[in-house]
């Protein structure tokens, strides 16, 4: 018997599928729902309980449970209760839960192939902690990026006639259509564009998809929904007791977090409920109470990072080549694709009116089985990723997808003012990547020694600055350069930021670090530290950079002061600032090269800056580039 499974690990919940036999891949029923729960809970004795056993411990002991280990998954440790466990073994527990329900299907039946769905940002780092997780787990391990998977699940379900009668695209019913697929789950927002290639034979309804572009926003999802809305109710009923407030949001006894474990999920479910109804309210614990809250209220608190989901979707389709009228549809798949301000949203902006399935939550899980190549030789790459498709290749079945790397056809830059994510930190604009690192130059007279005779001196002289370097060096890191603190180094820049600052994200794609204080969990003061490679060297020729950056700040009712020249740290940087609606963030510019590093740090609660403005100083003093 084959059993083949793919397991969409998300935010806050975690979707199954499988196919026995080759048959038609179905949902895996899980205590009753087609989603369990992405949470975790390390009990005392060491057992690990997933899913809604999970949320049921956790009212026991909530500092045990963790709701979202995706969002953790750049810890590398995770402190619950009192154990220390690797974030790789909880992730695994998740997915270990999810293959043991889907070998029930096939009474235990060994796995030979597990999917495992990942945003479109992950990179090497991320994908391979995601594949070390999932060991022991099956035969065999293939990683698809969601917006893939769940693009190959709707090209290969819906034929022209399909969809909706009032199309409003331009359409020829031939090979080459072209869908868009906007993906809003609990952590991320991706998207993509799949082009419908030719197939022969009965199949041709279901034939090769090439997936011609790619965006993504790690820092937005359904959990940052529940975020804004909880703020939203703290709003309205904090005045009665402000200290009370405080207590329920912040407290770390024991009975606060039960109680704002009951919160969030009363905040969840009137969410969702926001979805079909215009109006609920939320129970309050005493000494508030209930809050009353509106559709229009919750439109009104994400109407800004939906917008640039929806301007994401017009970015994917532009670096296609495309204009949103050429597409055959644009289908909306993840749970917040419920709300129904995305849909209005994405009509309005592209003017191609979106479709949703039941069960948006189901469509990624569905759809990777489809984009992996179906082969007792391959490896577990994406197809497209090593084949060329020749005669020589790996054979292929119909339900195959093609990943275009960058060049096939060229992407055409897409540009954007910066705009920042709902509570969390946004970079500048980036620039067009390098395609290689750059290469230092040696010194003009390096290679033309004056006199032949004095080589053997300059070449000792050499050698013993490159060990009293290298000696140096060693001390330094044996010392940990004198530095109080934490250090980070996980990219082509380190600092050292507070102790007690802890890392809440990471972005590999962006070289992304963000820190906030460890015992403010819930706050929106932070500091973002971010890499950017140029195709121009900005320490020889800074001033054009200089003038790059003021003239973002210029064009940007959003942006403040701007220096040149700013003296902090110890340093002197290019400084800018930038106003949010809660918050103020200052922006500090430090360049090598070809690589520049943004910090920003941002101040939302008075009372919190001067702790912002130290770390931040920290981090700038102990900025290396390279």
């Amino acid at each position: 018997m084959t059993l083949r499974v793919a397991v969409d690990f998300g935010t806050s919940s975690t979707c199954v599928v499988a196919s026995v036999n080759g048959r038609d891949p179905q949902v895996v029923v899980i205590d009753g729902q087609p989603l369990m729960s992405s949470a975790v809970f390390a009990a005392a004795d060491g057992t690990l309980f997933v899913g809604q056993e999970a949320e049921r411990q956790a009212a026991v002991d909530p500092s045990r449970y963790e709701p979202n280990p995706k969002r953790r998954i750049d810890e590398g440790e995770l402190l619950l209760g009192d154990s220390v466990l690797l974030v790789t073994d909880v992730v695994h527990a998740v997915l270990r839960r999810a293959v043991t329900e889907a070998k029930v299907l096939a009474g235990g039946a060994d796995v030979s192939l597990l999917v495992l769905t990942h945003p479109a940002d992950w990179g090497a780092i991320r994908t391979r902690l995601l594949r070390q997780a999932a060991g022991g787990l099956a035969n065999e391990v293939a990683l698809v990026p969601e917006p893939v998977a769940a693009a190959v699940f709707h090209a290969a379900t819906f034929a022209p006639s399909d969809l909706q009668s009032e199309r409003t695209v331009e359409f020829s019913g031939q090979p080459g259509q072209t869908i868009a697929v906007l993906d809003l789950g609990g952590g991320t927002v991706d998207v993509s564009v799949v082009r419908r290639a030719p197939s022969a034979g009965p199949a041709g309804r279901r034939g090769g998809f090439q997936v011609l572009a790619t965006r993504g926003d790690p820092s937005f999802g359904g959990a940052d929904i529940d975020q804004a809305l909880l703020e939203h109710v703290g709003s309205l009923v904090s005045a009665t007791d402000p200290q009370a407030w405080r207590q329920l949001v912040e407290g770390r006894e024991m009975a606060d977090r039960r109680r704002r474990r009951v919160l969030r999920q009363d905040v969840r479910g009137a969410k969702e409920t926001l979805s079909r109804h215009a109006y609920t309210d939320v129970p309050m614990p005493p000494p508030f109470a209930d809050a009353h809250v509106t559709r229009e209220d919750l439109e009104r608190l994400i109407a800004a990072p939906l917008g640039r989901a929806v301007e994401l979707t017009r970015a994917a389709v532009d670096d296609a080549g495309l204009r949103p009228q050429q597409l055959s549809a644009i289908f909306l798949v993840g749970g917040s694709s419920r709300i129904p301000m995305i849909s209005r949203l994405v009509h309005e902006r592209t003017g191609v009116v979106p479709t949703t399935l039941d069960q948006p939550e189901t469509v990624v899980a569905r759809g990777a089985l489809r984009a992996v190549l179906i082969d007792p030789d391959r490896t577990g790459a994406l197809p497209g990723s090593a084949v060329s498709g020749g005669p020589s290749g790996p054979r292929q079945i119909d339900e195959r997808t093609e990943i275009v790397r960058p060049g096939e056809p060229p992407r055409r830059p897409y540009p954007a003012a910066p705009q920042p994510a709902y509570s969390q930190v946004q970079a500048p604009p980036r620039p067009m990547p390098q395609q290689a690192p750059p290469v230092l130059q040696p010194s003009a007279n390096w290679n033309q020694p004056a006199k032949p005779k004095r080589k053997l001196p300059w070449v000792i002289g050499g050698v013993v600055l490159l060990v009293a370097a290298a000696v140096a060096t060693l001390l330094v890191v044996l010392n940990g350069g004198g530095e109080e603190g934490k250090q980070y180094a996980a990219y082509d820049y380190r600092f050292y930021a507070p102790a007690d600052w802890v890392q809440t994200s990471d972005s590999v794609a962006k070289s992304q670090v963000v820190l906030r204080p460890g015992d403010l969990q819930n706050g929106d003061d932070l500091i973002s530290v971010q890499e950017f490679k140029m195709t121009y060297d900005a320490t020889a020729d800074r001033q054009r950079l200089v003038t790059e950056l003021r003239t973002m700040v210029e064009n940007s009712s959003s942006h403040g002061e701007f220096a040149a020249d700013k003296s902090f740290g110890g340093k002197t940087v290019i400084y800018y600032q930038e106003t949010k609606a809660a918050a103020r963030l200052d922006w500090y510019v430090a360049t090598q090269g070809m690589r520049r590093v943004h910090v920003a740090c941002q101040y939302a609660v008075e009372s919190v800056r001067p702790r912002v403005q130290a770390a931040c100083e920290q981090v700038v003093r102990t900025l290396v580039i390279g």
